[in-house]
């Protein structure tokens, strides 16, 4: 659709707001999205899931207290909540610490792929599954300090990791029919709007359940540990009880289906490109510690798949924009995965190629050539995203395990990818897994 609206109307596209939503602006070009994203920068407004913010504003207000978290707090709220919840979340010191059970993790999957390479029919259909298991268990961990199973041999359909993904999937999916497509749930209790609600509560009794459950385990132990040694929730409750319990839902929520994404992108093109893959491979056995090839993979893995495709920004003031009005109230959209896959931003924009993220300003490919704004994988300014570090920590971690323990193939026509609120890949997922140690 970016495309379509580009060729056709150029590089300044308004989009008329229905069934009382906004009207959109899509910005087309670096210097316009500069202009207005960095003059929202003081008080960026954006917009979250409604349905979310009616179940925390309406429905848990007696639970929150005005608390309403970083995926829906605006202004002064959101600002509020972002700085008590930084120090525990961006210290880079803190981040590192969680290396070690990661791995552990990340090696639970691995075993668990060794257990069905073979078995080609379960891993074309369960691979996502598998990843997302793998990205609940890691961001459960970070979160909470301890392990939730998902990962295990005996683990049913029972257990309440495996509904905690249910509900991150069907929110998704009910929250593009609520909020992307017409929709009449702002005036009527629409089946889907009753769906979303329930799901919502169900999701979180299950993670409240968890963050209770870690929050027993700190007071039997006692909180006289070092401060690197903490979870996310331990720290956060030092500071506020209910920023620690949202945050923590936030995590269990918004740190599965992205995290696992990513991932099964950078797998899907390193498998496609093996000359890549074994060139990270031998990075991976070095002992280099930078691994350097590592990132650049990741790095292109999200320039050509952003986890949302596009980043917004609400307009608190009106902009003149190359001599367009914009007025306050308005939905500004970049969508920067799509200025992503252009050729005068990235040579050769369709093809993966970690190495323009390591060539020198000489190189055609270098990827500095692109003003920094096209590319915005984990957001812009201020509110980007909070969890990025430990989420590249996850991945990398994941990664550097995988490749280490298998060759990974594709076999089969191109992943295929939808669109709703954010990116997903659709099964089969044609990937072959082939032990090399």
């Amino acid at each position: 659709m970016m495309s379509t609206l580009h060729e056709k109307y150029g590089s300044i596209v308004k989009l008329q707001g229905v069934f009382a939503r906004s009207d959109l602006v899509i910005l087309y070009e670096p210097e316009h999205i500069d202009q207005v994203f960095r003059s929202q920068e003081a008080n960026p407004l954006r917009p979250g899931f409604q349905t979310l913010e009616y179940y925390r504003e309406v429905i848990k207000k007696g639970s929150l207290d005005g608390i309403y978290g970083l995926t829906t707090a605006q202004g002064e709220k959101w600002r509020d909540f972002r700085t008590k919840v930084n120090p525990a979340l961006l210290k880079l010191k803190l981040v590192k610490v969680y290396a070690p059970p990661l791995e552990e993790i990340a090696q639970d999957l691995v075993q668990r792929i060794r257990r069905y390479k073979d078995d080609t029919k379960y891993l074309e259909k369960n691979f996502d599954l598998e990843i997302t298991k793998w990205s609940l268990e890691s961001v459960a961990y970070v979160a909470l300090g301890s392990r939730l199973g998902c990962l295990g041999d005996d683990v049913t359909k029972d257990h309440p990791g495996f509904t905690l993904l249910q509900c991150s999937k069907d929110i998704m999916d009910l929250a593009f029919k609520l909020e992307f497509l017409p929709s009449m749930w702002k005036y009527i209790a629409t089946p889907a709007y009753k769906k979303i609600i329930r799901t919502y509560d169900k999701q979180w009794e299950i993670s409240t359940k968890y963050i209770e459950e870690a929050r027993k385990r700190i007071n039997e132990r006692g909180y006289d540990i070092p401060e690197e040694e903490k979870s996310v929730v331990e720290r956060l409750l030092a500071i506020d009880e209910k920023v620690a319990i949202l945050m923590a839902n936030e995590m269990l929520f918004a740190g599965i289906d992205t995290v696992s994404f990513v991932a099964t992108s950078i797998i899907y093109n390193l498998a496609r490109h093996p000359e890549k893959q074994q060139k990270l491979r031998e990075e991976i056995r070095s002992p280099d510690s930078h691994k350097r090839y590592l990132r650049a993979c990741l790095k292109e893995a999200l320039r050509m798949w952003h986890v949302i495709p596009s980043n917004l920004r609400r307009t608190d003031r009106d902009h003149y924009v190359a001599g367009y009005h914009i007025p306050a109230g308005v939905d500004v959209i970049a969508p920067n995965e799509y200025l992503s896959r252009l050729e005068k931003y990235y040579p050769r924009a369709e093809e993966f190629i970690p190495e323009r993220w390591l060539a020198d300003k000489t190189d055609p490919l270098y990827y500095g050539n692109a003003p920094a704004i096209v590319t915005l994988p984990f957001g812009f300014g201020i509110r980007s995203c909070i969890g990025r570090r430990i989420a590249e920590l996850e991945i990398e971690t994941l990664i550097k395990k995988l490749f280490d323990e298998f060759e990974v193939t594709w076999e089969g026509p191109q992943i295929k990818v939808v669109t709703k609120v954010g990116n997903t890949f659709v099964e089969p997922y044609n990937f072959r897994f082939k032990s090399i140690k």
